[in-house]
Order: C-alpha cells, then structure tokens, then sequence
C-alpha cells in the first residue's frame, strides 16, 4: 500500500522482521511553538537589554596592589646597593668570603597576574541578550528590563602537573624518563541575570549556575619543568585571554537560552517518528489513514489560528489508535496487534496525547509501553517523556486557575 507524504520530509523504512507484516517508523519535522516557564503579560511587547560589568574595581585594586609589589621589590633593591656601597672594603671581603654574599643584584619584579578582559558590553547585549517573540527597544520605556551583570573572570590555582608518557629514544636510548609537565588552571566567570517588568516586579533574578563553578584546562606539556616554566612566562597572558574570551562566549549563550526559555515563545522544531503497519494478508488500513491525520496536525501546531484543525486531525488520529489498542493481545504472535503492534500504537498515541495537551494519559501510556520492554520502544518512550514533563510544566505555568 502507498503511504501519502502530506509534509515534505525524509522517510526512514525500518521494517522489522516477519512474514508479511510489515512496521515502519516515518521519520518527520514539525514545528511547534515553545511556552515560556514565566508568562507574560499580554500588554508586553518590549524589552531593553541591558549587560553591566561589575569588575572594573577589581582591576583597578589588581594593578595597583601588582604597582606596589614592583615599588617595593624596587625599594629594597635599590636600598640593599646603597647599604653596599656604604661598607667598606673590609666589610666587603669579609661578606663576600665568609658570608657568601657578593654585590646586591638589580629588583626581581613580580610577575602580574592576568587582567581580566573588559568586554564590549553593547556587542554583548545585541548579540545575545534576546527574548523571542519580543521586540527589543532602546531606554527604559521598554515593557522589560533585561539586565545581565558580569563579575569578571577568576583565576584559581595553578597547579603543576606531571603527566606520564611514553619514553622518547633515539638510537636506541631512552632521553628521559618519559615524564612531561604542564599547568592545570582553575578560572570561572560568574554572571547573573535580572529581569524587570515596567511596574517595579522582578520577574526572574538568578545567578547564572553554571558560571559559578571552576572550570579546569591545561598547557601543553614539555619534557622539562623549565621549558614549561619559559613557555609559561611568554604565552600565560595569551593562553588566559583564550580562556576568558572563550568561556564568556559559552556563559553569553547560557543566558540566551535561559532567557528563551523562562520567557520567550520561541518556535521550535520536533523531529519524531510516526509508526505505520501495513501487511499483504491482513488489513491494517487505520495506520496510513491514522498517519496522514497525525501529520496534518503536528503540522499546524506552529499556527495559532489553526489550532482547532490541528486538535481535530490528531483526535481523529488517535480514535483510530485507540480502535486498534482495544483489539490489543501482546501474548498472541499471531494476533493482528500483537506486542510489536501494541509498541508502535502505544508510542503513536502518546505523542498525539502530548500535543493535545493530555498529558497525564500520555504518561499512562508510555508506562504501559516501557512494560512491554521492547528496546527500540523503550528508549522512544524515555525520550518522549523527557519532553512530555517539559511540555506539561509549561502549558500548567500559562494556564493556572
């Protein structure tokens, strides 16, 4: 039987083994708009991205706490030659010959420790700050007041490492120990969000988590702890800057997700299988016409103003599952819908539930499926029920009372 394609999308035949029968999962794409966590008002329109950086101080303190560390390794130097100068040629000897001291060397200055990164935050905010489905606006007339405060990169530890490897030999004789070294470095930088409705209400503040915890990474390794510690004095600036123009990035992108996801209606795009059975001998026919339903209907999901059409196809859909799980027997192999065939239904009707919303017999349903303990069913339904608690947590938030 030809199955009708009502969506331009891919079809993945995976028949299973049997006579005549025959069970294929369609793969299709459909787009669906994501409900926000936090909702909006219907009267917000705007919003204002704001990124503040919270750091400068601490630089400001950083370089002039590393000022006075050269201040004073240049005072001593310079007072210790003055003292020398001062003794006389006796004093000199003496020193020198009994007490192993010779002509004071010139000030060994402090290294400075890497400078955090002053970032663009203009550049910052237009590139990440967004909320979907709202406009953004300039100033403070803006329904929202979206406002994310960087505390700047941090450096942990530096901790030497020994790492082992395997022994270099030339001509037969091993070089070394086959022993390397390299720095492990700890940073992080921590970043939190607020956002602001235009009564005073915070709507969301929160530390960004995941920026709040060290982070690790090394250097390359070198065969002596000397050529690490010279590799580490020409490139430590340029293998920090990395770090921190690399994980503000990543951090930047945290935000824009959580904001899209607490506040934003953005439209997403859902990649599952549709399971059709068909068989030479016996008539499977409510599976293709259940197909096509099911297809007409996820794909008006993404348009609100056809949302009652959509409802209709995948309720009509699952009538014709529902027909064919009453018929279901999983200990007869030779039943029409045997286990395989209670699978495949199951998981159809669950995913048709979730998008209408029936969420609870959604769930039921895919307990059902994870008893039959069919493998290839069982890992579809753990991932149909990641995003069956997403969807359900969502549409509760927007639909209270």
């Amino acid at each position: 039987m030809r199955i009708p394609f009502t969506l331009s999308v891919a079809a993945t035949l995976l028949a299973l083994p049997g006579l005549a029968q025959s069970i294929e999962s369609q793969k299709i794409s459909f787009e669906y708009v994501r409900l926000p966590l936090v909702p909006l008002s219907g009267s917000v329109h705007t919003y204002h991205a704001e990124v503040v950086t919270r750091y400068q101080d601490a630089i400001a303190q950083q370089k002039a706490a590393h000022a006075a560390a050269v201040t004073t390794a240049e005072t001593k130097a310079a007072e210790a030659k003055k003292e020398y100068k001062a003794q006389s040629f006796g004093a000199k000897a003496f020193n020198k010959i009994v007490l192993d001291e010779g002509k004071p060397k010139d000030a060994v200055l402090p290294a400075a420790d890497y400078t955090p990164q002053v970032f663009d935050t203009q550049t910052l905010a237009t590139t990440y700050v967004t909320v979907s489905g709202l406009q953004r606006t300039p100033g403070p007339d803006a329904d929202l007041q979206v406002v994310v405060g960087l505390d700047g990169f941090t450096q942990g530890e530096i901790v030497q490492q020994a790492i082992q490897g395997s022994q270099m030999k030339i001509g037969g004789v091993a070089t070394g120990d086959g022993i390397k070294h390299a720095y492990q470095v700890s940073y992080k930088s921590p970043l939190s969000v607020k956002v602001t409705a235009k009564d005073g209400t915070v709507l969301l503040e929160e530390q960004l988590e995941a920026s709040t915890a060290y982070r690790k990474a090394s250097t390359e390794a070198f065969a002596t702890e000397a050529g690490l510690a010279k590799y580490w004095q020409a490139n430590q600036m340029v293998f920090m800057r990395k770090l921190d123009d690399d994980l503000m990035k990543e951090n930047m992108k945290l935000v824009a997700e959580l904001l899209d996801s607490r506040l934003g209606q953005r439209t997403l795009t859902r990649s599952t299988r549709v399971v059709v059975v068909t068989d030479k001998n016996i008539n499977y026919d409510e599976f293709p016409q259940a197909y096509e339903k099911a297809v007409m209907g996820y794909k008006l999901l993404a348009q609100p103003n056809r949302s009652a059409d959509a409802a209709k196809q995948m309720q009509e859909a699952l009538a014709l599952w529902n027909k064919a799980l009453a018929e279901s027997n999983p200990k007869d192999k030779k039943a029409r819908i045997d286990a395989k065939v209670t699978a495949a239904t199951l998981l159809n009707a669950a995913e048709a539930n979730l998008w209408l919303n029936n969420f609870d017999e959604a769930e039921r349903l895919l307990v059902k499926l994870k008893l039959l303990d069919i493998s290839r069913y069982t890992e579809a339904a753990k991932e149909l029920d990641v995003l069956l608690q997403d969807q359900r947590t969502r549409y509760l938030a927007n639909h209270k009372g």
